[in-house]
């Protein structure tokens, strides 16, 4: 087995009477009766030399005041440690990481405890085992979990909407919602693999889709590239919107994300900065 080379409490014992102008006073900072450390001072004397009798006091002598200095570094270090506390795990998708969590997230720093550092996880793997396996402290989904070990707080609502690329604004600048409605039967679809459209829009799209995508970011690039149209999640879209790089039409959808914040329910230390951070959301200036 790995031992100290010096053993722990001789340290504090040098960095004390490095510090102190007596053996009394070395005594009051480690708490201790002179009379037993008077016992260690002598052991540490005669076995590794790092305090020595001058006249009728003990000295740290140069090696000893080498020890007693990394001592004092060890003790500041460990005191820090003790104070900081483990980042806040928080996982989600990638959108919704990349166009509201991160840009926002100095917001819900103001609210967390003080020293609170946050870790984004970015993840398309099972979410609820990223909390179940401790590998995220909080989830943020569009949806409620399945597994009853979960909890979760339901933030609010968000819609999913039409989309097409900004090329088309001449297109469509003076069509009704009916219109528009014939337009995009007459333009390219693309489809995003686990969307019903009939059920999303309320009509199927006539144009079969040529283009069929797993995931919100790689129908938004293909919208943006001029690929066609489709139905988008609001909240991903909001910056490409207001940069002039898709046009959300005001068509009614009928789907949506119930926006939720999962924790694992046992974990009570968890409850409150869920609650905190769902209040975050709600609470983001969201401009649709």
């Amino acid at each position: 087995m790995l031992k100290f080379p010096i053993p722990p409490e001789y340290c504090l014992i040098i960095n004390a009477f490095n510090q102190a102008d007596s053996l009394r006073g070395a005594a009051v900072i480690l708490g201790m009766d002179p009379p037993a450390l008077v016992r260690k001072v002598q052991k540490i004397s005669a076995e590794l030399g790092y305090l020595q009798k001058v006249g009728n006091r003990w000295a740290v002598t140069e090696s000893g005041r080498r020890v007693a200095q990394w001592t004092d570094e060890v003790l500041r270090s460990q005191s820090e440690l003790a104070q900081e506390k483990s980042a806040l795990r928080i996982s989600s998708f990638s959108w919704l990481a990349e166009e509201v969590l991160i840009p926002e997230y100095h917001l819900l720093k103001q609210m967390l405890p003080a020293h609170q550092s946050i870790l984004f996880k970015i993840t398309a793997t099972n979410q609820e085992q990223e909390l179940i396996q401790s590998r995220a402290d909080l989830i943020i989904q569009g949806h409620a979990p399945t597994d009853p070990c979960i909890a979760h707080k339901r933030v609010s609502s968000h819609p999913w909407v039409v989309v097409i690329p900004f090329a088309w604004k001449k297109r469509i600048s003076y069509l009704s919602d009916a219109q528009i409605i014939e337009f995009l039967n007459r333009n390219p679809f693309i489809r995003h693999s686990n969307l019903n459209p009939e059920t999303a829009l309320g009509f199927q799209p006539r144009t079969k889709a040529l283009l069929t995508v797993d995931g919100v970011i790689g129908l938004r690039s293909a919208v943006t590239h001029n690929e066609g149209w489709t139905v988008l999640p609001a909240m991903s879209v909001r910056h490409l919107v207001h940069d002039n790089k898709l046009i959300k039409l005001n068509l009614q959808t009928f789907i949506k994300d119930d926006v939720s914040v999962w924790w694992i329910r046992a974990r009570k230390d968890m409850s409150a900065i869920a609650k905190t951070t769902a209040k975050w959301i709600s609470e983001l200036q969201l401009n649709y």
